[in-house]
């Protein structure tokens, strides 16, 4: 017999697979009310927390706090909203909460009840509705288990210095499972600078498994050779790093790093800076500050540098130079494409890059999974090899391929 929880995975699975909810219901023998509740509950980045019984009654014993500690937690947020001493600081409940434990402050009340008194003394802005416009359907990306096993890259920008017109980006890099993270200023969004910077951040940072991002061109490479990926792929790959694209048009899906660079505008470029040295010095700042101050709730409040202490880093060679080489092969390791299928069953890996999938699988998304060695592209779901085609440049546009059905066997995404 299944397990509770078993059953509220199950369900989910058949929703998106496009089951109807009263063949759900009567599948699994559950109401429909139960299935509404769990699918607003579920959320695809912690699906074991989202899925699971949530304690009931008090989490701890009812406590009268004094009004003194009421005020202090007052005036530490209204402190950390000016931003004027550690304007990196995080100004939320949590934050405060782990303020006051460091502090050993004899009354630490819970972030719940900190939150509940910054509400009251209206220090809580309204939640803007666009954070909760998009459907959190699931899609098969690596999931965040362990410090550096997904990172995502993003970058931000333009910016503009004082009385300039040029442009400038920030690029941040952070890791999924501790939000340890690396920022910088960069003078274009050129893949060379890109490549620099990952380069030089993953001798410290550590190297991941994944690299998730969007579908920039910067990223990815060129329009009119889709299957002749840029430097920062091919840089990836001879590093063992799977770069693992998002759906196009789903900013969303990076929600971490977006949420992050939301952060970063602003508190880094709330002030103009007169030159770009003076950006990148603040932008160090910043980082160094997120990575030893910001405190992680789902870790008993320890700081993304206290988190990836704890475990062995695989960190970058000091004189790793293969990304200078000119020409850097295309023959080695993989690179992933999560893809909506479209409702005549294809999939867009690139410009013209299409693949038929199968329309009895549209509005659902598949994970399409390029051998840059054998040069075969495996279109996967739920771990099952739906599709095998040629992927060789010679092979762009054809719709040749071979049907297989044969399990995944590198399917630990």
């Amino acid at each position: 017999m299944k397990s509770e929880l078993e059953l509220r995975k199950e369900a989910i699975r058949l929703y998106y697979q496009g089951v109807p909810k009263v063949q759900i219901c009567r599948q699994l023998d559950h109401p429909r009310a139960w299935l509404d509740r769990w699918l607003q509950r579920y959320n695809p980045d912690d699906v074991e927390a989202s899925l699971s019984d949530h304690k009931r009654g008090p989490q701890q014993p009812s406590t009268r706090w004094s009004a003194a500690v009421r005020e202090q937690v007052i005036q530490m947020r209204q402190a950390r909203m000016q931003h004027e001493q550690s304007p990196y600081d995080l100004i939320g409940a949590e934050a405060i909460h782990y303020e006051l434990q460091a502090l050993g402050n004899p009354e630490v009340p819970p972030p719940v009840t900190i939150h509940r008194w910054l509400k009251a003394a209206n220090l809580i802005p309204p939640r803007h509705p666009a954070a909760d416009q998009h459907e959190s359907k699931p899609i098969p990306i690596p999931q965040a288990t362990a410090v550096n096993r997904v990172q995502q890259l993003d970058l931000k920008g333009p910016i503009y210095l004082r009385g300039s017109s040029q442009k400038y980006y920030l690029v941040v890099l952070r890791d999924r499972y501790s939000h340890r993270c690396a920022v910088d200023a960069l003078r274009s969004r050129q893949a060379q600078e890109i490549v620099l910077f990952l380069v030089k951040t993953w001798q410290w940072l550590g190297l991941p498994h994944y690299l998730q991002l969007d579908n920039a061109l910067e990223f990815r490479g060129s329009n009119r050779y889709p299957r002749s990926f840029g430097r920062l792929i091919r840089v990836a790959a001879d590093l063992g790093v799977e770069v693992v694209f998002n759906p196009a048009n789903e900013p969303w899906r990076n929600g971490g790093i977006e949420r992050y660079n939301g952060f970063l505008g602003e508190r880094l470029l709330r002030t103009e800076f007169a030159n770009f040295a003076a950006l990148r010095r603040e932008a160090a700042r910043c980082q160094q500050r997120c990575n030893s101050s910001h405190r992680l709730p789902a870790f008993d409040g320890a700081t993304p540098d206290e988190l990836a202490a704890q475990v062995p880093l695989h960190l970058l060679a000091a004189d790793y130079h293969r990304h200078t080489t000119p020409s850097l092969p295309q023959d080695q390791g993989f690179v992933s494409f999560v893809r909506l299928v479209r409702k005549s069953g294809r999939i867009t890996l690139g410009t013209g890059d299409r693949f038929m999938v199968d329309p009895k699988r549209a509005h659902s998304y598949v994970l399409a999974r390029v051998d840059l060695a054998k040069h075969k592209v495996k279109i996967l779901q739920e771990g099952k090899v739906l599709k095998t085609y040629d992927y060789s440049a010679a092979t762009v546009g054809a719709w040749a391929g071979e049907d297989q059905e044969e399990p995944a066997e590198e399917a630990d995404l």
